[in-house]
C-alpha cells in the first residue's frame, strides 16, 4: 500500500494499494517528485513504476517490470526518467506519458537480486550503473548506447554515486572504487574488510559508505577515512541521511544522530519497528519503520519516542 499523509496531522489524503496490479508489495527506491506526479518503482514477484497524481492519488500511468519489479530510485534527465529493474536492465520512459524510450540490459540477470543496491547515478548526460555481472556500465542518456564498460572482478553491491567527473561503488569481492567518468578508468582502489553495500551518499566533500556492520566517511579521493561508526548488530537503514551538520542511520529500533564532521554521537531515540527509511524537512524528521507507522519526529535531545 501507497499512502500520501498530511505532514502537519499525520492524516490519510490518498493510498493505493499496489496488490490489485499483481504479487507486488515493497518499496525499496526513493520516489521522485516531478511536475505535478509521484513515480516510484516496486518490487515483488512483479513489479510496476507508478506514475502518481501527487494531489488525488490518481493514476497517471502504470508501466509493468516482469523480472522481479523495481527496487532503485527513480531518477529524471529533462522530459525523461531512469531506474534499474531487478533483472539488471536499465530502462528509460518518458515521464509525462511513461512510454518507453529504450532499455539496456547487462549481459546476464542476477540469481539473487540486490535490492538495496540498484539505483544508477547521472552526470553529464550519461547514466551510470553496477551490475551483478561485475560490470559497471556508462550508457548515453538520450540515446542508450553503451559508451563504456569496467568490469570490477566482482558483482556490484552498493549503489552508483557521481560526483565531479568521479563514480563510486563497491563490489563483492570487498573492494571500493572511484572511476573516471569518461573513460571508466580507476582512480581509486580500496579493499575493505567486509562488504560494501547499499547506497552511497555524497557529505560535503566526502563519502559515506556502508561496509559490512560499519559507516565509513571517505575522503572524496577514498584515501583517507576521516571517520568510522560501527553497529553491533548492522546499521539496518537503506543510506545514511545527511540533516543540518548531522548524518542520521537506522540502528535496529533506534534512529542515530552522529556528528558529520567526526562520526561522534550526537543523540538517538527509539521507535517500535526497525528503522529503514527516514524523510526530512527543516525542522522535522519523517521516520518509517520496517513493518509499522511513520513518524513524525522533531529532535531535540532525547531517547525515546514523543507522544
Amino acid at each position: 500500500m501507497i499512502r500520501a499523509l498530511d505532514r502537519g496531522t499525520g492524516q490519510v489524503r490518498w493510498d493505493y494499494d499496489i496488490r490489485k496490479d499483481g504479487e507486488q508489495s515493497q518499496f525499496h527506491g526513493d520516489s521522485l517528485i516531478a511536475d505535478g506526479l509521484v513515480l516510484i518503482g516496486t518490487d515483488g514477484t512483479v513489479g510496476h513504476v507508478y506514475a502518481f497524481e501527487a494531489a488525488s492519488g490518481a493514476v497517471r500511468w502504470k508501466y509493468e517490470v516482469r523480472e522481479s519489479g523495481v527496487a532503485s530510485d527513480i531518477l529524471r534527465v529533462g522530459e525523461d526518467i531512469y531506474f534499474v529493474t531487478l533483472g539488471d536492465e536499465l530502462v528509460c520512459l518518458e515521464l509525462a506519458t511513461g512510454k518507453r524510450k529504450w532499455g539496456f540490459h547487462a549481459s546476464s540477470s542476477p540469481v539473487h537480486p540486490c535490492v538495496t543496491c540498484a539505483s544508477p547515478a547521472i552526470s553529464e548526460g550519461h547514466v551510470y550503473f553496477g551490475a551483478s555481472d561485475g560490470f559497471v556500465y556508462a550508457i548515453d542518456a538520450r540515446s542508450g548506447q553503451v559508451q563504456w564498460k569496467r568490469g570490477l572482478g566482482g558483482s556490484i553491491t552498493t549503489s552508483v554515486l557521481a560526483s565531479q567527473h568521479s563514480i563510486y561503488l563497491g563490489t563483492a569481492a570487498r573492494h571500493l572504487y572511484r572511476l573516471d567518468t569518461e573513460s571508466g578508468a580507476v582512480l581509486n582502489d580500496v579493499a575493505t574488510e567486509s562488504t560494501p553495500s547499499r547506497r552511497l551518499v555524497l557529505a560535503g566533500n566526502s563519502v559515506l559508505i556502508f561496509v559490512g556492520n560499519t559507516l565509513i566517511d571517505f575522503s572524496a579521493d577514498l584515501k583517507t577515512t576521516m571517520w568510522s561508526a560501527k553497529s553491533a548488530e548492522g546499521w539496518t537503514s537503506g543510506r545514511p541521511y545527511c540533516w543540518r551538520d548531522l548524518v542520521l542511520v537506522g540502528d535496529n529500533r533506534d534512529l542515530v544522530a552522529l556528528q558529520a564532521s567526526n562520526g561522534s554521537r550526537s543523540w538517538s531515540v527509539s521507535f517500535p519497528g526497525v528503522v529503514r527509511g527516514v524523510g526530512t524537512s527543516p525542522q522535522v524528521l519523517y521516520v518509517g519503520t520496517l513493518k509499522g507507522p511513520i513518524f513524525a519526529y522533531a529532535p531535540k535531545v532525547a531517547t525515546s519516542v514523543p507522544d
